[in-house]
């Protein structure tokens, strides 16, 4: 029935006739299928990829440099990938992002690279991921091929971990791990 008195609402509201019903800002019942249907964020964070914590810098190309995260809910990063290697010979920038998750939580990794543009990427995921038991993560490589081009390939790279499924708790932390040119 509230279903119902949703669509009446709205319907009148749009009719078109220039007379609004003098409910129109009042609260409306919320059909119950909608609220199956809407998937629901269990460990919600008030983190975006606007507002990610920016966690460093790594070399996509040389060494291999590593930085880490842990928290117990939602949450946004970034990461500057640089161009370090100025050979001739061209080497492709790579970065990567681990993800543990807890045993009683799942927790996934995703990774957001703009990779023909210097631009913040936080819509188009980037990379190849793979799951191993409660390990995920996600490699992405972009830029240079064999030969240089005489560019700088460095990017940002965003990192999201998005809770999958479980409850979280504080006492349930997932750990993350950023490795620049990544083995």
């Amino acid at each position: 029935m509230a279903g119902v008195a949703l669509m009446t609402a709205c319907a009148a509201a749009g009719s078109g006739t220039g007379d609004a019903p003098s409910d129109v800002d009042a609260p409306r019942p919320v059909d119950a299928a909608i609220v199956v249907d809407t998937p629901v964020n269990l460990c919600p964070s008030a983190e975006t990829c606007a507002t990610a914590t920016m966690l460093g810098t790594v070399s996509g190309d040389t060494g291999n440099m590593k930085l880490t995260a842990m928290g117990h809910q939602a949450a946004w990063f970034r990461v500057r990938v640089t161009e370090n290697n100025s050979d001739i010979a061209g080497v492709s920038l790579r970065g990567a992002a681990k993800l543990t998750s807890p045993g009683a939580v799942d927790f996934d990794v995703f990774v957001y690279v703009n990779t023909g543009s210097d631009v913040i990427e936080c819509s188009t995921t980037t990379g190849t991921t793979t799951t191993n038991g409660t390990v995920n993560q996600t490699r992405a490589e972009w830029g240079e091929g064999t030969i240089s081009n005489g560019a700088s390939d460095s990017r940002t790279m965003s990192i999201e971990v998005r809770p999958i499924s479980g409850a979280c708790a504080p006492d349930q932390m997932w750990q993350l791990e950023v490795e620049g040119n990544w083995n």
